[in-house]
């Protein structure tokens, strides 16, 4: 039997699917407002701070959070719940609205929502947001507690924006760790070159290495000099014609010409199509970079990551293809800025080919996945800008 809306319910919401009245959200916040010294508190609170009824709809919100959203009353966001208010993408397109799609399942919001606990218990989760519209991600530490004055329905529901916190844990790690490596292996190399007497093939052989390593190094700055200007909205689409198949070349040689350190082997699919298009080559060229290395990470040993490209109606689509297939947890998330399988730091890599794929060159980003037929990036995108986009 398919899925019902039902099914993707959040726990909190399985038996919480009818939101209460206007009537009764104006009579609860009303209540609220008499107790003006704890709110004026809340309103001077720098973070986000939300009261929640029992169905987690707003009834109080202070001003850092109206605010945020350029709300200029209470009433712009009274009844709704979190990630309604905050136009999540995966909320706005549900019938019920937060808390009810499959996606809510493993959102920290709804983990954390005081219905889960025992009043007394207050719970700290983080939750990834994707806004509808503008495609600005954000990420929040969210915190709940009983609300003091009386009322057992209500909660307070802290959020605190940690965009930027985690943001530069993921630069930590690519600087120190992905770029700290590949200056490692340059360091040897070099070090061999200028200490020992090599023969001309063995010389050559090193020479090579080098230059694949300070090629993946430069590579690695930018990938990130891109995502920046990318989410400060600084980046600007450069258009020139373009070649389906050489850009699938150029990948599979990245990857297929060693200072990579994967054992699986990249390849072009036979029946990828040869034509000409007009985009960014370089925008591109990140996005197929992204999904090829997320292809190789998931890969085993010995694995092979597929490469292709097809015509789709007035488009062209590229698709890069492994055999592994994600947990539903993982796919859920997969786009989420912070999220990865790869431990704490990661997560720019599916991030980036979103943002940059659907909003400065207008296609649009899939994936499929199961243990049968593996998995498979896809972006397909128009075969000509015709104008720069911001």
């Amino acid at each position: 039997m398919p899925p019902t809306m039902n099914d993707h319910l959040c726990p909190s919401e399985a038996s919480q699917q009818l939101r209460c009245s206007r009537a009764k959200i104006e009579s609860q916040s009303k209540a609220i407002s008499s107790n003006r010294q704890l709110l004026d508190v809340l309103d001077a609170f720098p973070g986000f701070v939300l009261v929640l009824n029992h169905t987690r709809q707003i009834v109080f919100a202070n001003q850092s959070f109206l605010g945020f959203l350029g709300a200029t009353s209470l009433s712009e966001v009274l009844g709704k719940k979190p990630g309604d208010a905050l136009a999540c993408e995966h909320a706005v397109h549900s019938v019920l609205g937060c808390g009810t799609t499959v996606f809510c399942s493993t959102c920290g919001a709804a983990k954390a929502t005081p219905l889960l606990h025992q009043p007394e218990n207050g719970d700290a989760q983080e939750c990834r947001i994707r806004q509808e519209g503008s495609g600005k991600s954000f990420d929040f530490r969210v915190q709940t507690a009983p609300f003091p004055g009386g009322d057992e329905s209500l909660h307070l529901f802290f959020l605190t924006d940690i965009s930027h916190e985690k943001r530069r844990r993921a630069l930590e790690r690519i600087f120190f760790h992905d770029v700290a490596n590949i200056a490692t292996g340059m360091v040897g190399m070099s070090r061999t070159l200028c200490e020992k007497e090599l023969d001309a093939e063995k010389e050559k052989q090193f020479k090579t290495v080098l230059h694949r390593y300070t090629h993946r190094l430069a590579d690695e700055v930018e990938a990130q000099s891109a995502l920046a200007a990318a989410e400060n909205n600084d980046l600007h689409v450069q258009a020139a014609p373009c070649e389906s198949l050489a850009l699938l070349d150029e990948v599979a040689a990245f990857y297929n010409n060693g200072g990579n350190n994967q054992t699986c082997r990249v390849e072009i699919a036979a029946d990828a199509v040869a034509t000409a298009f007009f985009t960014d080559p370089r925008l591109l060229h990140r996005i197929l970079i992204n999904m090829t290395k997320n292809g190789v990470e998931a890969s085993p040993p010995e694995g092979v990551v597929r490469l292709g490209c097809e015509q789709a109606e007035n488009d062209l689509e590229f698709w890069v293809h492994n055999q592994s297939c994600m947990p539903e947890k993982v796919q859920l998330q997969i786009f989420q800025r912070s999220f990865s399988t790869k431990g704490a730091g990661r997560g720019l890599g599916t991030y980036s080919i979103k943002l940059l794929g659907e909003r400065y060159l207008k296609g649009r980003v899939s994936f499929t996945s199961s243990s049968e037929q593996g998995t498979t990036f896809r972006f397909r995108c128009p075969r000509n800008i015709e104008t720069p986009l911001p």
